[in-house]
């Protein structure tokens, strides 16, 4: 959610196999999914001017992930394959969660900024990640303005997509999903998203906590090697 693109650093082992581009979202208003989905659209089809007939491997995690689901509703033939990891379309079954618009909007930048302590144990399980992870995670937190945080939240909380247009996507999709998650039930939202859209596979990670990517031992590269469904031949 904070829409860096850097806390991918701790999976630079993808740029060896994939032409990578993370989407960066500054730090302001979005309107709505569907200005945020419009743009992230006309930034891939600018990257696919100079070689077009390139395969498009999407992958999204949490916030990103809800994103990469309005993408694959809105231009599903954009994409070869997909990689949805802790996705937050599972936010609105935690109410308390709901809170959060409404109290971050009312905090001064300072109050927020401590407030990242108390919040970073429910984004990591923190005895999984090297030092510079969680100073990497918590700068990445404070990055973002209260009243941000606040319209991010609305917009998660706010997420809908209609299902047959998931049901219709027809390409390969992967779900990685933490078993400790502490703030949302990933888990039980793979296998409701598995229902949903049809050749989708999911990789259980039973020990990790919801910012998984970013801990010692979890390698993306080798998850997408492990499953037939993510094809990395050229």
């Amino acid at each position: 959610m904070d829409g860096s693109g850097k806390l991918l650093q701790k999976q630079a082992k993808l740029s060896q196999l994939f032409n990578l581009r993370c989407l960066s979202i500054a730090p302001e208003s979005i309107p709505n999914w569907d200005n945020l989905t419009d743009k992230v659209v006309n930034l891939i089809y600018q990257e696919l001017a100079n070689q077009p007939h390139a395969q498009v491997f999407l992958c999204g995690e949490s916030f990103g992930a809800c994103l990469a689901l309005k993408l694959i509703a809105k231009v599903p033939q954009l994409f070869s394959q997909v990689i949805l990891v802790n996705p937050a379309s599972s936010f609105n079954q935690r109410p308390w969660l709901n809170l959060g618009s409404y109290v971050t909007q009312l905090m001064s930048e300072s109050f927020y900024s401590g407030l990242t302590f108390i919040l970073l144990p429910f984004l990591a399980k923190l005895e999984a990640l090297y030092y510079q992870e969680k100073r990497d995670l918590l700068f990445a937190m404070q990055s973002i303005p209260p009243r941000i945080v606040s319209e991010r939240i609305n917009l998660i909380n706010n997420f809908y997509i209609e299902i047959h247009k998931l049901q219709s996507f027809s390409h390969p999709v992967l779900i990685v999903a933490s078993g400790e998650d502490k703030l949302l039930p990933s888990v039980d939202e793979a296998y409701r998203l598995q229902q949903i859209i049809p050749q989708t596979k999911i990789s259980i990670l039973p020990h990790s906590g919801h910012c998984c990517l970013l801990e010692k031992n979890i390698d993306l590269v080798e998850i997408l090697q492990n499953y037939q469904s993510i094809s990395l031949e050229n």
